[in-house]
């Protein structure tokens, strides 16, 4: 995962051929962080906890693509609305685009499909949980590309927790609630928690340039150059005037809080805290999803999974780096 003190001073100790485009640091990037920032960051799980019940629902109306079509209208228009009021300026640098498109790519038009069809085809709790490991591949996509160190503890909190997914996923396969093509659906979660971690760890160049509702905007605004002409023709099947009140609300959910705010929200914490702490906030989401789907869906993890989400859990706190020295002064990065 990426250190608790931000991708900044890991940037800066690789080699030159490693770094990721030169995107400047601001000077600030580094200042104490007001316990309200944590506050407003706790809201988010909350937010994306009940997020996997509202897709539940969704999907006996839309198709996963259609769904998404209809969302990125709604939820990039928002965004654009947002940016101009609270910034008055939409513009990137020309130099920053070709960063962020392979950023929106594998971030929007590969992980958002990819994460709905996962969560159509899984119990609530189970998505919740393996969406929730990102922060082990994160710290592993941070050593492979030599942004970060591996320690031994982290290493056996990665095994840890990959035994704990190992134990979700088999007892998945025994309950009597598995919905239809589970197997597809716990597998596409697994390469959703991966490409989460991407988004987690390579927004951070972008964000020490550009604010969180900047970085949001465009790259879900290229996303959508992509998801919605794919969707469009599902989204137009649906009988939008004759759809409940229930699934509007759950629709308006989907593509608003859980999107939006949720997003810009997420991306705040990332460019604040960094992303190693932010990640942290994503182990209340499967605790959030297990209570509500309980309630509202009766859905009850097997006796072997209550297990997998202890020892999983039990991995990410262990992979979490530790707290690291004083930072370098900002001009040395």
């Amino acid at each position: 995962m990426v250190a608790s003190t931000g991708m900044s001073r890991a940037v800066s100790s690789v080699p030159v051929e490693h770094q990721p485009p030169p995107l400047q640091v601001h000077p600030g990037d580094r200042q104490a962080v007001p316990p309200w920032e944590y506050a407003l960051l706790s809201t988010v799980p909350l937010t994306w906890g009940f997020n996997f019940i509202a897709l539940h629902v969704l999907s006996r109306t839309f198709s996963v693509m259609g769904l998404l079509a209809g969302r990125y209208v709604l939820m990039v228009l928002a965004l654009f609305a947002a940016l101009w009021i609270f910034e008055r300026d939409v513009r990137i640098s020309r130099k920053h685009l070709p960063y962020m498109i392979v950023f929106s790519v594998v971030t929007v038009v590969i992980y958002q499909p990819a994460f709905t069809a996962g969560v159509y085809y899984t119990m609530a709790a189970e998505a919740a949980l393996l969406i929730s490991t990102a922060p082990i591949f994160a710290m592993l996509i941070a050593w492979v590309i030599r942004w970060e160190d591996l320690t031994v503890k982290q290493g056996i909190g990665t095994l840890v927790g990959f035994a704990g997914i190992a134990c979700v996923i088999i007892g998945g396969m025994k309950s009597y609630l598995e919905p239809r093509e589970h197997n597809f659906g716990l597998a596409v979660m697994v390469a959703s928690a991966i490409l989460w971690a991407c988004y987690a760890v390579f927004s951070k160049p972008l964000l020490r340039v550009y604010s969180p509702l900047k970085v949001n905007f465009w790259a879900h605004l290229l996303g959508s150059v992509v998801l919605i002409p794919l969707g469009l023709k599902d989204a137009l099947a649906v009988d939008w005037a004759q759809l409940s009140v229930e699934t509007w609300v759950y629709f308006f959910y989907f593509a608003l809080l859980a999107g939006v705010y949720g997003f810009v929200i997420w991306f705040r914490g990332v460019s604040k805290i960094g992303s190693s702490k932010t990640m942290l906030f994503q182990y209340c989401v499967p605790l959030v999803a297990t209570v509500v789907a309980y309630f509202l869906m009766h859905q009850v993890p097997t006796p072997l999974q209550g297990i997998g989400i202890f020892v999983t859990l039990v991995g990410l706190q262990l992979a979490v780096p530790g707290r690291k020295p004083a930072p370098r002064p900002a001009a040395e990065t």
